[in-house]
């Protein structure tokens, strides 16, 4: 379950806040992290270098699944497989 979403969720935050085009999963991947772990996000990425931002996006998504109780990861898993 846990390497389901992190593949998800990384795959999605790889191209957040580049120049790169997202793809539609991507794109409707983005909205489900809170707006407060990209705040911090965009409040330490200012004037790094892109590896440093893609470090941070990489944590952006740790951070988020780390922070998840075990029935809301398992209702976010269920969700993103179509299960009921």
């Amino acid at each position: 379950m846990l390497n389901f979403l992190m593949n998800k969720f990384v795959s999605a935050f790889l191209l957040y806040d580049t120049s790169s085009e997202l793809g539609m999963m991507e794109e409707k991947m983005i909205p489900l992290i809170s707006g407060n772990y990209k705040q911090i996000y965009h409040t330490y990425s200012k004037g790094k270098s892109e590896q440093e931002k893609l470090y941070l996006r990489l944590l952006l998504v740790t951070d988020f699944i780390c922070g998840m109780t075990d029935s809301y990861a398992k209702n976010m898993y269920q969700e993103l497989n179509g299960i009921d």
